[in-house]
């Protein structure tokens, strides 16, 4: 009982400490032993990452929209394009009377007949290629010739994974 009465005198021992009395030196050695656990799993945890894959080559994939044959002058077209991206390939030829041929390739837009591009302007016989990148929409093609034979086709172009399977190909379904 003795013990009991001076452990009574004494309001200190007794007394509940609270989260809040305590200083903020006192409350940060209270988590201090968790830090060296904490970095030792994130440590453990990052080297289970999966390492990221290669990246796959990307390579230009072709499909072809429309060839168009003629003599004088005509509009042709109204090919939708997904990209707008385009290999024109030209040619002429059957020039009569010689040296008298003119051939004018344009690239249109479908909608306002606004030119986006000469593709090709040209005396006499040849051929040609040219690409466009105009944006998806609608074209279409003025062809403006004279004393000759013409004609040209067109391809889009566009991006795809150089594994990827057929049906993940664009135009290839």
């Amino acid at each position: 009982m003795l013990i009991l009465s001076k452990l009574l005198d004494r309001p200190q021992v007794w007394k509940t400490r609270r989260n809040s009395d305590l200083t903020p030196r006192t409350q940060d050695a209270k988590f201090q032993h968790l830090v060296p656990i904490l970095l030792f799993a994130a440590l453990l945890l990052g080297g289970c990452a999966q390492k990221p894959s290669e990246p796959q080559p990307i390579v230009a994939v072709t499909r072809p929209v429309g060839s168009w044959q003629g003599r004088g002058t005509a509009t042709v077209g109204d090919i939708p394009s997904e990209t707008g991206r385009f290999r024109i390939v030209w040619q002429t030829s059957n020039e009569s009377p010689a040296g008298t041929g003119t051939f004018k390739l344009t690239l249109r837009s479908a909608i306002s007949g606004r030119t986006l591009g000469i593709v090709a302007d040209h005396k006499g016989v040849g051929t040609g290629t040219a690409e466009y990148d105009e944006g998806p929409r609608t074209y279409d093609f003025l062809v403006e010739s004279t004393n000759l034979d013409w004609s040209f086709k067109v391809e889009e172009t566009s991006g795809a994974y150089a594994n990827a399977s057929p049906s993940s190909v664009p135009g290839k379904r």
